[in-house]
């Protein structure tokens, strides 16, 4: 099964809970993450690694992205965790805690049997943002970093606002943007049935380039596809620009006039997601 291209939104569940994976399909989010780490009791691991194992090969995603997070790497349960996903039903590892590039090249090596596998690696400590250019690097397995807002305040002191994690999120749009990934935001965790102020939060994610954004509440899941999906007026812009180089590609021109104001030849590219992006989530909604 081939995943949806893009992630808005990415849901995460815990696994000891079965009847809220099952219920998880219903809602409209993009990505899924069944988790093994944080959301489940040490003394309920097992259990959620079988309900995992039974579980995933049997729910339909849609086309959806199918994820589990793992525990850290070096730890016990991650080792444990490996060996019970069923990797073929899995499209991604959410790889929490990721401080140096060492971690993810024996990641690499422990998954060398499902080469296609994706991680998407997690931000969450001041030395993991500081090293978040080596380790994009560090492999290609790396389709996206999440930043986790919460052990990043933890440690540095900072307040969870929009001032205090300027720096953090500029810093893990900048490296993502660097390695050729998604950046995928924090989860708005001011009210979780504050769907005004998620999408707000959202909003400022994606003006400092987040491509999606971890959401906790299925009431979170609506206001966070709508900040990340171009409206129609931004769609008719992209088109415009499209369409304005394909007009002058024969001519072998660099600058095209669209609007008014001159554009360059190199922003196609980012218009032409947009364009895939409102495809996208219009056919999710039809």
């Amino acid at each position: 099964m081939t995943r949806a291209p893009f992630r808005r939104s990415m849901l995460i569940t815990p696994a000891h809970r079965p009847e809220r994976m099952a219920g998880a399909m219903k809602l409209a989010v993009d990505s899924f993450v069944f988790d093994l780490e944080d959301g489940v009791p040490p003394a309920r691991r097992d259990e959620a690694r079988a309900h995992l194992a039974q579980l995933m090969p049997s729910l339909d995603f849609g086309g959806r992205e199918r994820v589990v997070r793992i525990n850290a790497v070096g730890t016990a349960d991650c080792e444990r965790d490996l060996g019970a996903i069923p990797l073929a039903s899995c499209d991604a590892l959410l790889v929490p805690k990721v401080e140096s590039a060492e971690q993810l090249r024996w990641l690499d090596e422990a998954l060398a049997a499902a080469p296609a596998l994706k991680l998407i690696v997690t931000l969450e400590t001041p030395r993991g943002v500081l090293n978040a250019l080596a380790i994009g690097d560090a492999s290609a397995r790396v389709g996206a970093f999440f930043f986790g807002s919460g052990d990043y305040t933890m440690q540095t002191g900072a307040e969870i606002t929009p001032t205090a994690l300027l720096w953090a999120r500029s810093t893990i749009v900048a490296a993502a943007g660097a390695v050729g990934c998604d950046a995928i935001d924090a989860p708005y965790l001011h009210g979780l049935r504050d769907p005004h102020g998620t999408h707000e939060d959202a909003l400022r994610a994606k003006e400092l380039g987040f491509t999606g954004k971890v959401v906790f509440h299925p009431a979170q899941v609506d206001a966070v596809n709508r900040a990340f999906t171009p409206t129609d007026t931004q769609t008719a812009r992209a088109q415009r620009i499209v369409d304005a180089f394909e007009a002058v590609k024969a001519s072998g021109e660099g600058t095209a006039i669209v609007d008014g104001e001159f554009v360059a030849i190199d922003l196609v590219p980012r218009m032409q997601r947009v364009l895939d992006l409102a495809a996208y989530a219009k056919g999710r909604t039809s």
